[in-house]
């Protein structure tokens, strides 16, 4: 694998530079978030485990052959030390299917590891949000405890 070129500052920077090569489908800009480590996990709604680069990398091609993925970020849950962060989050994602658009709610987890190149992706998992939750999702966070 070869250096990446940015260095992100923080969790949130490369999470925005994540949100931001998907909204234009730069496959180059989001493959250079990553970590270099060979053991990375990207796991697609419905899809499998892809691990390693060239698993994710190939599942993010065939995901932007279909366009952009116009994703809106909502109540984002972070959880972070000095060399990891979890980034919980929902995603709405604007699908175009026969002239029109829907809403698509995801359940996003963003895992982040800090190293000498600053802070890269390390998992990526999304997964449909079930249709008994849609509802519950458009309000704020629920405080319960478990």
């Amino acid at each position: 694998m070869t250096q990446s070129k940015s260095l992100h500052a923080s969790p949130d920077d490369a999470e925005q530079a994540f949100y931001d090569a998907l909204e234009h489908a730069n496959l180059e800009a989001l493959m250079e978030l990553w970590s270099e480590d060979d053991e990375i996990v990207c796991i697609h709604p419905g899809g499998p485990r892809l691990v390693g680069h060239a698993a994710v990398r190939a599942g993010w091609k065939a995901m932007f052959a279909n366009g952009p993925v116009h994703a809106r970020r909502t109540q984002v849950q972070v959880n972070q030390g000095p060399l990891t962060a979890v980034h919980s989050l929902i995603e709405q994602v604007i699908v175009a299917q026969q002239g029109q658009t829907a809403v698509v709610n995801v359940f996003a987890t963003n895992v982040y590891f800090k190293g000498p190149q600053g802070w890269r992706l390390v998992l990526h998992h999304a997964s449909l949000m079930p249709a008994e939750q849609l509802t519950a999702s458009v309000g704020p966070p629920a405080r319960t405890l478990h």
